[in-house]
């Protein structure tokens, strides 16, 4: 090369060789960059993997849907389709991301940017490479992230988005240097310094600049040949657009090779043989074309006569088996009629026979549906009527208040009457009749709280309150809370008040009205029950089965009942002794005793019981709210809870504070 650039006829001789080459260049890369249509060969390729996409899809295969998809965008990749190519690979990232294959999914974004900067189309590749640059943060591999950040800070910096770049490329050098992935910083410092000093930012560039030479020069010393190529940190973009480059230096040697051959002759002659081998070939191309195309028609030609033979005999055969067949069906079909006369004729007859049946048994289900029909309106009015009689025994829930200025009672039962119970009196002198009594119209001495310190408004010694759940719901256990109502009022009027006792009294009460003893019958109830005891500021309590929860200064205790029934199937030998508890409410103390109900109900987003341990949780959360409200929360949980699923029991909780 001196040697021609030594006189300036040499330099006129390789200027106008430069521009011949440089325009054949540009013409070659705008014509490969022109769409043109798949052959026909290509294209039926393309339709067959069309339909085998259908297929797999249909068989929910979408892994082997997604290699069929990827073929397809490569047969337009490769046949000058590149925008056909784009559509296939979105189509085919949108299946990655389906099945969260995130490997594939980023070198699909890489390759759909690549092609967007074949066709010069930068924000086409600015999406895609940001699409890579996301996936390849959820898979968290840090490298990757780099290599995915240099590649579209390169891309901005392509669209004169120099702030952005830099912003990316300062993410990139923090991560690089953290992983001491040194074959990524020359990269890195020198696009840095490009973007800088594109923003007139000359000091950060030229500090960037001193360091890209100082890390290729560490870079090169470390390398046994002395030397450092940057190839091996070209990013997926710079590596792309680095093609270009190489088809120059490409055409660079083939501009010193004429040069050379200028040497030995002119360039008039090199052009001429070029163009005269160019012409040849082409004229051979032309030719084969035309063999082939004589080849393929001669191909038709032999193909649609033999076409048209198979034709002829397939028509002569259809006539035949078209009167035979067209023979044979007009004598099966007058077989067919008369024995369909026939069957029709023998089928009339059995179907009045039928009929005649079907309308007796629907005289009968008519008389029986009217006597269901009325057996359920007497069944209904009587459980109503049952209801009724239920509620007159019950004391309504706010005479409690009353005794309790600070209590509720959530009471829902499942059915139109309960199994369930609450039960509650006064106990001491004056001796008080059971609260149903009380709102029948006599009248009970109500104090003020400030009368006993805020403990117990009554002029009473005691107050007894509990919540029984008897064996059953619905009219059965109506049945057994009517029982068990009238034994608490008989065992408290005859003056035990102590919670243990009144228990082992329920207990032989209830054996001996059902006859338990000597029958068979297993009914029975559990029950908890507080006594208040307005002197001592003392709560006593016994259960059977079921627990008491109180609350003191923030700390939830509970106690659980004794696992012995009151009556049932336990043996009959054996006198049950029930545990008396005694509680100090010497501070704020917040009290709840309750049936299963509510702690056993089906639902939440699994299907599971409620359970005790999620009841204490609630309780605990709102026993400082006022109690009307603690009752309105507690009801809006369980239905919430319960959502679409059937209530299962009867809920009663009651829930008071003292002190």
């Amino acid at each position: 090369m001196k040697n021609f650039f030594q006189s300036s006829a040499t330099i006129s001789i390789v200027t106008i060789v430069m521009a011949i080459v440089l325009c054949c260049f540009h013409i070659s890369v705008s014509f490969g960059q022109q769409l043109r249509p798949l052959s026909p060969t290509n294209q039926e390729r393309v339709d067959r993997l069309e339909e085998l996409v259908s297929y797999h899809l249909n068989q929910n295969d979408i892994s082997a849907a997604i290699s069929s998809m990827n073929q397809i965008s490569y047969i337009y990749w490769e046949n000058g389709r590149p925008d056909n190519a784009i559509q296939s690979f979105e189509r085919t990232a949108r299946y990655y991301e389906q099945i969260n294959d995130l490997e594939n999914l980023h070198r699909i974004y890489s390759i759909i940017g690549l092609i967007q900067l074949d066709l010069e189309d930068i924000r086409g590749a600015n999406r895609a490479f940001t699409r890579q640059l996301d996936v390849r943060r959820r898979i968290g591999e840090q490298k990757g992230i780099t290599s995915a950040l240099v590649d579209l800070a390169q891309v901005k910096s392509l669209m004169a988005e120099h702030r952005e770049a830099i912003g990316l490329l300062e993410e990139a050098l923090e991560l690089a240097l953290r992983l001491n992935y040194e074959t990524i910083l020359p990269h890195i410092y020198n696009q840095l310094a490009n973007s800088y000093m594109s923003i007139n930012n000359i000091r950060q560039g030229e500090e960037f600049r001193r360091k890209y030479n100082d890390i290729r020069e560490h870079l090169a010393r470390q390398s046994m040949r002395g030397q450092f190529e940057e190839s091996t940190i070209q990013s997926q973009v710079e590596a792309r657009l680095s093609q270009e480059d190489a088809e120059r230096s490409r055409e660079q040697i083939k501009i010193n090779q004429l040069l050379f051959q200028l040497e030995q002759d002119s360039i008039q002659r090199i052009v001429q043989e070029r163009e005269d081998s160019l012409e040849l070939a082409q004229l051979r191309a032309e030719s084969q074309m035309r063999e082939i195309e004589r080849i393929e028609q001669e191909r038709e030609l032999q193909q649609a006569e033999i076409e048209r033979q198979l034709a002829v005999q397939n028509f002569q055969q259809l006539i035949i088996y078209s009167t035979a067949g067209g023979l044979l069906l007009f004598l099966l079909l007058a077989i067919f009629i008369y024995r369909s006369y026939k069957s029709k004729k023998r089928a009339n007859l059995q179907l009045e026979a039928k009929n005649t049946q079907i309308q007796l048994a629907q005289d009968k289900l008519q008389d029986a549906f009217i006597k269901i029909e009325d057996q359920n309106y007497r069944i209904t009015q009587s459980i109503s009527y049952a209801r009724e009689i239920q509620k007159a025994l019950f004391p309504p829930q706010k005479i409690l208040n009353n005794y309790l200025p600070e209590a509720f009672i959530f009471f829902q039962p499942v059915d139109m009457v309960s199994g369930d119970f609450y039960w509650f009196r006064e106990m001491g002198n004056p001796q008080t009749a059971p609260l149903k009594e009380i709102e029948n119209g006599e009248k009970t001495q109500i104090v003020k709280p400030e009368e006993n310190g805020g403990f117990l408004p009554i002029k009473g010694d005691k107050f007894i309150i509990s919540a029984v759940d008897c064996t059953g719901h619905g009219v059965p256990g109506a049945f057994m809370s009517m029982i068990g109502y009238n034994l608490l009022d008989s065992i408290t009027t005859a003056g035990t008040s102590h919670p243990d006792r009144i228990l082992e009294k329920l207990n032989k009460g209830v054996r001996r009205t059902l006859k338990q003893e000597d029958g068979n019958n297993q009914d029975g109830m559990d029950i908890s029950m507080c006594v208040i005891n307005k002197k001592n500021r003392t709560v006593e309590f016994a259960g059977a089965n079921n627990p008491v929860i109180y609350i003191q200064n923030n700390k939830l205790n509970i106690i659980k009942g004794d696992r012995m029934a009151i009556g049932g199937t336990q043996k009959k030998t054996i006198e049950r002794k029930y545990t008396h508890h005694l509680i100090k409410v010497d501070q704020p103390t917040w009290f709840y005793i309750l049936t299963d109900g509510y702690t056993d109900q089906f639902g939440g987003d699994m299907g599971r019981k409620f359970l005790l341990k999620n009841f204490k949780e609630l309780v605990l959360s709102i026993h400082k709210k006022p109690m009307q409200e603690q009752k309105q929360i507690l009801e809006e949980s369980f239905l919430t809870w319960k959502g679409q699923e059937d209530q299962i029991d009867d809920v009663l909780v009651i829930g008071f504070k003292l002190g």
